[in-house]
Parts: C-alpha cells; sequence; structure tokens
C-alpha cells in the first residue's frame, strides 16, 4: 500500500508549555511528524505559548473548540464561552464537517491527538477539560480524513459518563495508548477495539540536547512534583513524601554525590507548584541541596544530560532522562508512572509515591550509575527508533 500523506498537520489538546512534561510531549511530537515527512506542524492550544514553540519553528493557533485556560476570566465566562462553541463544534460533528468544517479543511490535511494523560476521571464531577479534549477530537475526526493519535494513557475512567464520552470520541480512530495499567485500572473501562501500545513519544526528544558535560562531582537531580490534586492525596501522605525526599537527599550527598532539587511547573492556574514543594524538601534537608527554580524544558534536557542519576516524581522527567541516557527512578503517583516505565523494561525502578524506601532507592541509584553510560545511551537510541518504526508502519 502506498504512503499515507500527513501533509499539514495540526496537533490538538496541547499542554502549556510552563510545565517542561508537557513542552516535551508537544516538542517531540512535531519533530516526530517531521521525521514521518509531515510538510507543516501546528499546535492548537488554549495557552498563549507562541514566543515559546516560535523558537522553534512552530506555529501555535487557538484552539478547534473555544475555551479559555484558568487565567482567561472568570470561571461564568469560560463556561459560557465553552457552552457556544460546544454547540457550534455539535453541529459540525452532526453533519459530519458539513457545517464549520471548511476553517480545518482548508488549512490541514491531518488532525494529531497529542499524547500524554488527560483521558481519565479527575477528582471533579464536572470534568470540563475532559470533555473539551475529547469534543476537539470529535471535531477532528468530522472535518479531516485523517487522524492520527499520539500514545495516550487513558484511565483509569471511574464514571460512567467519562467512559461513553472516551468511547465516543474515539470511534473510528486507531487508538494508541503509551500503557495499559491506566486502562486496566479503570472501574468503568472504555470497549476501544484494536488498540495499539507504542512509548511515550517523550522518549523521541524533539530539540538537540548537548553532550553531558563531565561533573566533579556526580549530580543527582530530585524532581520534585506538587500532586495534591492527584486522587490518592491526603495531607499525612504528602508530608511523608516530602520527609522521605530529605532523608534520600541526605543519603545521596554521603553517598558523594551533589544534590539538586527542582521541579516540572509552577503554573498557579493549575495549583501546582513544584518548586515550592522542592524547597520545603530543602529546608527538612541537613546537607543543604541545591534547589533550581528554572521549568525550562530545554534547560532541564542539558541539565538531565548532565546527572548522573534522577529521581522524578513527574513521570516526563524520567522519560527526559532516558531518553538523552541518563538513568531514572520514577516515584508512582498514578498508574501511568509503572506502565510507562514498565514498556522499556524499567518497572523495577519505580516506587511508590507516598510509601517509598529512601535507603532502597539509594541502592538503586548506585546501581543504575554504576552501568556504563553507553549502556543507557544504546537504550534511548532503541527506543527512538521503535517508535519511529511502529509510526512509519501506521501510516502505511
Amino acid at each position: 500500500m502506498a504512503n499515507r500523506s500527513l501533509g499539514r498537520c495540526l496537533i490538538v489538546n496541547a499542554y502549556s508549555y510552563k510545565n517542561a512534561g508537557d513542552a516535551a510531549i508537544m516538542l517531540s511530537t512535531a519533530r516526530l511528524l517531521k521525521d514521518m515527512g509531515a510538510s507543516s506542524v501546528s499546535i492548537a492550544s488554549r495557552y498563549d505559548d507562541s514566543d515559546a514553540y516560535g523558537e522553534y519553528g512552530l506555529v501555535v493557533v487557538p484552539p478547534i473548540v473555544a475555551f479559555p485556560a484558568s487565567s482567561g476570566g472568570s470561571k461564568v465566562f469560560r463556561m459560557g464561552v465553552l457552552l457556544c462553541s460546544s454547540i457550534k463544534a455539535m453541529g459540525t460533528i452532526l453533519t459530519g464537517g458539513v457545517l464549520g468544517g471548511s476553517r480545518l479543511r482548508g488549512a490541514y490535511d491531518t488532525l494529531v491527538v497529542a499524547g500524554g494523560g488527560y483521558m481519565y476521571s479527575s477528582k471533579r464531577w464536572l470534568n470540563m477539560s475532559l470533555w473539551h479534549s475529547l469534543l476537539s477530537v470529535r471535531l477532528g475526526v468530522a472535518a479531516l480524513d485523517t487522524v492520527l493519535m499520539m500514545p495516550q494513557s487513558i484511565g483509569p475512567i471511574e464514571r460512567y459518563l467519562d467512559r461513553v464520552l472516551v468511547e465516543w470520541a474515539l470511534k473510528g480512530v486507531q487508538v494508541v495508548v503509551r500503557e495499559t495499567k491506566s486502562l486496566e485500572a479503570s472501574s468503568q473501562k472504555p470497549d476501544l477495539k484494536g488498540v495499539r501500545v507504542i512509548d511515550d513519544v517523550a522518549f523521541y526528544p524533539g530539540i538537540e540536547v548537548r553532550a553531558s558535560i563531565a561533573q566533579v562531582k556526580p549530580i543527582l537531580r530530585l524532581v520534585a512534583m506538587d500532586w495534591t490534586w492527584s486522587r490518592s492525596v491526603s495531607a499525612s501522605l504528602f508530608d511523608r513524601y516530602v520527609s522521605h525526599m530529605a532523608v534520600l537527599a541526605d543519603l545521596a550527598a554521603t553517598a558523594g554525590f551533589r544534590v539538586v532539587l527542582g521541579g516540572h511547573s509552577c503554573l498557579g492556574e493549575h495549583d501546582q507548584d513544584d518548586i515550592r514543594v522542592a524547597e520545603r524538601i530543602g529546608s527538612l534537608s541537613l546537607s543543604n541541596p541545591s534547589i533550581d527554580a528554572n521549568t525550562d524544558v530545554a534547560h532541564l534536557y542539558n541539565e538531565y544530560s548532565d546527572a548522573a542519576a534522577v529521581v522524578g516524581t513527574r513521570l516526563h522527567s524520567c522519560i527526559m532522562a532516558l531518553s538523552v541516557g541518563t538513568p531514572a527512578v520514577g516515584l508512582s503517583y498514578q498508574e501511568k508512572t509503572p506502565g510507562v516505565l514498565a514498556g522499556i523494561g524499567h518497572e523495577e525502578f519505580v516506587h511508590p509515591v507516598d510509601d517509598f524506601d529512601p535507603a532502597v532507592v539509594m541502592a538503586q541509584i548506585q546501581a543504575l550509575v554504576a552501568t556504563p553510560r553507553a549502556y543507557w545511551a544504546s537504550s534511548a537510541a532503541r527506543t527512538r527508533q521503535t517508535i519511529l518504526e511502529k509510526y512509519e508502519a501506521q501510516i502505511r
């Protein structure tokens, strides 16, 4: 069969560039698409990230279903905009793209469903972000002939309505997941046909990363996360996480590492401030670790390249590190972390975020660092090649 041309691609369901992991997903997706022959790549986003992505030659356009970000007005205003745009989008969907689909058809050839982990049941009963994401997918299916899905975590889905919406939005789409643990953990498991498993697209780095710089003392990066929004959160469990991270920092310093604490996101509108958590961990540590408050994705790629190892609460801190040949240990706050890292044979290096043993993690770090760096570089190269081959096969 002849190759299917991707042509002009539009990535939907994009996140804010200000979260480094989300930026890594977007940049990796764009690079993969270009390597597969896309003539252009644009990002449809609710966020004003034009300047940031513009540095990488990417154009940011308004979302195909209007829904202002949290900073874009009052909740009532934002809900009103989403309601109006939803009615308009449903008209396009119900007419098979005849009404309202010309803007998409005239500008793009392929709709790309961004990878990541937004298709799950949140703590909010009225999950407007999920509705917006799924409606955008269905609108793209109605308006464009070609829809390409990047590796997504689907689930855990715990509400009947969420399950119905996921099934509706992905009907007729080649569903691609980056792991199946989240789906299997769903009490309301969606009935999805022909699901394919491909590693997270961020294992395919979207920007050039400098070669590792030799360090006088090996660096251990501890990536903190404000996971208070997670389903499993409680004040006591979060306090235990913070105290255990401080103990781990001290164990690493005693073992001869220079410890650097950091994060991926400090977005007030998302109720996330990883740097504040990193500073709290640092204040409890006796070894006075450094705090890196820079959450820019390019900066972190280079810092992870220089590190001897990374311990990441943010899943994409582990992915970004492993993608540049740096070993990582994951602290799991959702099923997606063990699921994704199991896909590359790394599941034994994942621990529950709220109940990990700092001494066990420290022993694993020392074992990982003792493994020749060439091993991790080779593993990263194999993963990148596998992702490319699987996607090239999918568009044939």
